[in-house]
């Protein structure tokens, strides 16, 4: 039931940005588990429509127990919003808190080089690898927070959302976050102060829970937009006596490899 986290514009593509969750990922991630998370209950139990939504059908002559023992609806909300005009409660939204820039280093990793491993095979099948240089790295991270806001009629479901999601960030799927690229940090989730609201003739009971994170951005620029040739030079040595000995001083084997080609030939 995860969603996933597309980007249609070319620019990512066209600027070699090979990782960037700042907004829009930590938010789809994190909507993603809650609802793979309350999909294996029975009492707050999530069922999607057949097009990944939540399924919230008119509860015009439900019973009270509708969703708890099949999937006539879902039982639960979780979303960034409401997708009508009617809410449906109890609800989870998510929302961002907002990120900033938190560079890992004063260059932003500007000399680090991503190495590949180049097999040169002589006459005699001896193999030999050589290390080049395939992309220079441009990286930093980001921190910020996650809302998570629990909308319900009732006190108890409200507190039991409350600790549910608690838990499940603190530890059951906290690996997992950071597995995926979204780490939480430490002290966090946090619980704010309960309040109430009045909504026509009843209440809707409120809690935020807050996630703080720390996401990363990466750039992977080719050697070949800056590089056109590598030139790998080979020297014939022997080994006597444990020390090595030139067989012929004036004796080399220098092969200059078009980049593009070699690691093509990948």
């Amino acid at each position: 039931m995860a969603t996933g986290n597309l980007f249609y514009s070319d620019l990512p593509h066209i600027y070699n940005i090979v990782e960037m969750g700042m907004l829009s990922y930590p938010k789809e991630l994190t909507i993603g588990m809650l609802r793979d998370f309350f999909s294996k209950d029975s009492l707050y139990h999530y069922q999607k429509d057949e097009w990944g939504f939540p399924f919230t059908p008119d509860h015009t002559d439900l019973p009270s127990d509708a969703g708890l023992y099949d999937d006539s609806t879902t039982r639960v909300y979780i979303g960034e919003k409401f997708r009508y005009d009617v809410p449906y409660y109890p609800a989870i939204l998510i929302s961002s808190g907002g990120m900033r820039s938190t560079p890992i280093s004063f260059n932003r990793e500007n000399n680090s080089v991503q190495w590949s491993l180049v097999d040169v095979i002589d006459g005699y099948g001896n193999v030999t690898q050589f290390k080049t240089p395939s992309s220079f790295i441009l990286a930093g991270a980001q921190e910020g927070s996650i809302n998570i806001d629990i909308l319900s009629r009732g006190i108890r479901e409200r507190d039991d959302l409350c600790e549910l999601i608690y838990m499940l960030f603190v530890d059951v799927m906290h690996r997992q976050m950071a597995n995926s690229g979204v780490l939480v940090k430490s002290g966090s989730p946090s619980i704010g102060a309960p309040s109430e609201t009045e909504d026509r003739n009843d209440k809707i009971y409120r809690q935020t829970v807050t996630l703080d994170i720390r996401t990363e951005w990466r750039r992977n620029i080719p050697v070949t937009t800056v590089v056109d040739a590598i030139n790998i030079g080979i020297q014939i040595v022997t080994k006597k006596n444990g020390e090595f000995e030139e067989i012929a001083p004036n004796m080399r084997i220098e092969e200059s490899f078009n980049l593009v080609e070699t690691l093509t030939a990948l």
